[in-house]
């Protein structure tokens, strides 16, 4: 099976390829105003993508409380969930790794160590997604 490596701050994670649309470099991000309604959402940045604008969450902002830091490696995952697309900011998001399931007990070893599998309710709460897709229903 195929998986993304990527980095939030020290830690390593994998994510499955097939959750994945594309990974694209870091592009200009358009914040957006939030209004009360959406207040409890943890982005308020989107980007083009494709046409369309898809709301941004920085996992390092989540994770660390510090933004992604802004280097070549760090990318945009581009995610579907629900019939909608994400984008998830990570560092080091450059690397894919054939893994199998049972490989992560709950760790596999990678090239940098120890790799955890993640998918996306492992990296964001439901209530965190559905509020990023709501930006996305109304940019």
């Amino acid at each position: 099976m195929l998986f993304l490596h990527f980095r939030i701050g020290e830690g390593s994670f994998a994510l499955a390829a097939d959750r994945i649309v594309e990974i694209v470099p870091l592009a200009p991000l358009r914040t957006i105003r939030q209004g009360p309604d959406t207040a409890d959402v943890p982005t308020d940045q989107t980007f083009e993508y494709r046409g369309q604008f898809v709301p941004v969450i920085d996992l390092c902002q989540i994770d660390l409380g510090r933004p992604a830091r802004r280097r070549l490696s760090t990318r945009i995952i581009v995610v579907g969930h629900h019939n909608a697309l994400l984008g998830l900011i990570a560092e080091n998001a450059t690397t894919m790794l054939r893994l199998e399931p049972e490989d992560f007990a709950p760790f596999a070893t990678g090239p940098e160590g120890l790799i955890q599998r993640v998918d996306l309710p492992d990296l964001l709460p439901p209530e965190m997604l559905d509020g990023a897709l709501r930006i996305e229903a109304h940019p």
